[in-house]
């Protein structure tokens, strides 16, 4: 789904966001393939009580991927629902709010769980009954070793985007996987399926109740053999404004129906969870209802950040307030924290965005999560934006490096079930909070707070004359010169066609249009508000946790090493650039001495010319010992070296900016 729509009376803008970017590769697409049929079956049911239908696994096994979803015959839809486990070894219910639980038995024996929910007559909430609550009981055994597991049975909220991951276990390398898909409850199915490798991505079909999907990925190893497993997805039926729902309408987006405020007594849940991502939000919330933090305090604490998260599983504003409270970058985020009125993160948010519309900041859980299990639950539909720019012969890889090393500097390839330190998140985080925080406080700087009116939304406020964002004036004052790279960067990010001048631009021209101009990289010239966070950003990851920001101009053709044309360490810190940072820092974060700090930082470093990106990590001092799962210690396998440039050249984070009326 392309997200970039125009309205009759006012324009939708949405760009990529989040840090500088690069080209997005073209050597691992997502390819269409035929849509399995269905089965000639219906799924079963395995239980019934009190009124409730249980489907799931009728017979899982020791370290298999099992689910276990409930229905209602009748019902609309089920609200408030709460699984609990009653009996048996304890599990982790990583969605227990939720249609379906999937869960992976590590010792066999019986399972007892209880389930309340709220059985609705049409998708409106006004139409639920009392709350009910039913049991069930599962036996799992040890029968015959698990080779592979499905990742993971959840709900996904009707025409959403779904995605199932099946992974080897016990050594296996798989070779093939055949979905297939089973007639769902009331014979409904799945649309646009799409394979990629090991992965399943697919809409969920539009329901008048909610329902439940069976998948099979039937998987071939290398060693020619053979193993089965299914995977069950609930789609709910919802409530979705399509005239005028923001989502809906203009991004063509259909939100999770699975969202809750994380701090269930916070004077804003209400607010929160009605202002800023329903498929029915169709007007901005007045300030009144939902003021900027920073107009309700200029010292928030953690407490007061928290009653303004909304997610879509718990683990993701317990991490979010760990990083809050631990993290050397706490205090600073505390304070930005102030320019907006909301932090959503949800699993289904990809890319994170800024919305100036409703104030609030949506990010992807894929920055946040430390278990294998809480990364299940992540949705991996790659960025709509993938393919951009492949007409393009260069790219413009960009990273982050502390202490010749990556960073964050761990690998974790998604099969291998490996667990996150409190490190590896902090450094993924930093640079995105940085970066989106900069763009609220763009639309809404700190000088603004006091003047702004509680009888205006935030849609309404920036749409004042009055109202400019300070990135305006950053162009205005310190414009970036090259109108070639302005188009260039409307191919690679917007996904405008190439014209034939520009698929013949080299990475020698790239070089001689970039190093002139007073850009940190190809994403600032995107859009003036692009810019404006990727100052700051850059700025304040080397200057709070001394990491140095790397861009390069690299050719994308017949150059397997990526040997560099060009490229650069602190780009920002050049003296032809630093007035630039400090328009932005001085704007973002008045509390700091910019200047000063600027003073102290080092001077940019300039890379080794047709030398590999990768064997540029380290300029001009000798590498340092590397660690498990270092990016250096691996570069001998050619496809762990693609693994890596195409996080180099990953698509930044969205921003959507808009004049909405």
């Amino acid at each position: 789904m392309k997200r970039l729509f125009i309205a009759t009376s006012a324009a939708v803008f949405i760009a990529g966001c989040g840090g500088g970017g690069g080209n997005s590769p073209d050597t691992n697409p997502v390819n269409p393939s035929t849509p399995t049929s269905p089965t000639s079956n219906n799924i079963t049911v395995i239980e019934q009580s009190n009124g409730f239908d249980f489907y799931g696994d009728e017979a899982p096994m020791v370290g298999q991927n099992s689910g276990l979803g409930i229905h209602h015959p009748t019902a609309a839809k089920l609200v408030d629902i709460k699984w609990q486990q009653t009996s048996g070894p304890s599990l982790d219910l990583i969605a227990d709010h939720t249609n379906v639980i999937g869960f992976t038995p590590s010792v066999s024996g019986t399972y007892g769980f209880s389930v309340a929910a709220r059985p609705c007559s049409t998708e409106r909430n006004t139409s639920c009954g009392s709350l009910t609550t039913t049991n069930i009981s599962i036996n799992v055994s040890n029968a015959e070793e698990v080779q592979a597991a499905v990742r993971m049975d959840h709900t996904a909220v009707e025409r959403g985007r779904v995605s199932f991951r099946v992974d080897p276990v016990a050594n296996k390398t798989i070779q093939s996987v055949e979905w297939v898909q089973a007639n769902g409850v009331n014979d409904v199915v799945a649309a646009e399926l799409e394979e990629q490798e090991n992965r399943l991505f697919f809409d969920a079909p539009e329901v008048t109740q909610d329902t439940i999907l069976k998948f099979t990925a039937n998987v071939t190893f290398t060693d020619n053999t053979t193993y089965s497993d299914d995977v069950y997805l609930s789609v709910r039926n919802s409530e979705i404004d399509e005239e005028d729902g923001y989502f809906p309408r203009y991004s063509e987006n259909i939100v999770s129906e699975n969202m809750f405020a994380f701090n269930s007594d916070s004077n804003y849940k209400s607010a929160i969870e009605r202002c800023v991502y329903t498929n029915q939000i169709n007007r901005s919330c007045d300030f009144s209802e939902l003021p900027l933090i920073g107009m309700d305090t200029m010292d928030p604490t953690v407490e007061d950040i928290m009653d303004r998260v909304l997610v879509s599983h718990q683990w993701m504003g317990e991490r979010f307030k760990d990083y809050l409270t631990n993290s050397v970058v706490g205090p600073d985020m505390l304070r930005l924290l102030r320019g907006v009125t909301a932090i959503v993160i949800s699993y289904e948010v990809r890319p994170s965005f800024y919305w100036a519309v409703t104030g609030a900041i949506y990010l992807d859980a894929d920055n946040f999560w430390v278990t294998p299990l809480e990364r299940d639950t992540l949705n991996e539909i790659p960025d709509y934006r993938s393919g951009f720019g492949s007409d393009l012969q260069f790219i413009m890889p960009w990273r982050y490096v502390k202490d010749d090393n990556y960073y964050p500097a761990g690998r974790f390839p998604v099969a291998d079930r490996l667990t996150r330190t409190f490190a590896d998140v902090e450094a993924d985080i930093s640079w995105l909070m940085y970066h989106e925080l900069g763009h609220a406080n763009d639309f809404f700087p700190p000088a603004s707070w006091g003047q702004l009116s509680l009888n205006r939304s935030p849609l309404e406020t920036i749409n004042l004359s009055s109202m400019a964002p300070d990135s305006d004036d950053l162009d205005s004052t310190f414009p970036l010169r090259s109108d070639e790279m302005h188009a260039l960067a409307k191919v690679n990010f917007g996904g405008d066609d190439a014209t034939l001048a520009q698929k013949n631009v080299t990475p020698d021209d790239v070089v001689n249009l970039f190093t002139p101009d007073v850009s940190t990289g190809f994403y600032n010239y995107y859009t003036t508000r692009e810019d404006y966070a990727t100052l700051f950003e850059k700025f304040m990851m080397k200057y709070r946790l001394d990491a140095d920001s790397d861009i390069a101009i690299v050719a994308r053709n017949d150059n397997p090493d990526y040997l560099v044309s060009w490229g650069q360490r602190n780009r920002f810190n050049e003296p032809a650039l630093q007035q630039r940072v400090l328009f932005t820092v001085n704007r973002v974060l008045p509390e700091i001495d910019a200047r000063s700090i600027q003073m102290t930082l080092p001077a940019p470093q300039l890379m080794r010319e047709d030398v590999s990106w990768f064997d540029n990590l380290s300029l001009g001092t000798a590498a340092k010992p590397q660690k498990q799962h270092n990016a250096l210690s691996v570069w001998q396998d050619d496809a762990l070296k693609m693994q890596q440039i195409q996080r180099d050249i990953r698509i930044p984070y969205l921003h959507k900016d808009s004049n909405l009326q």
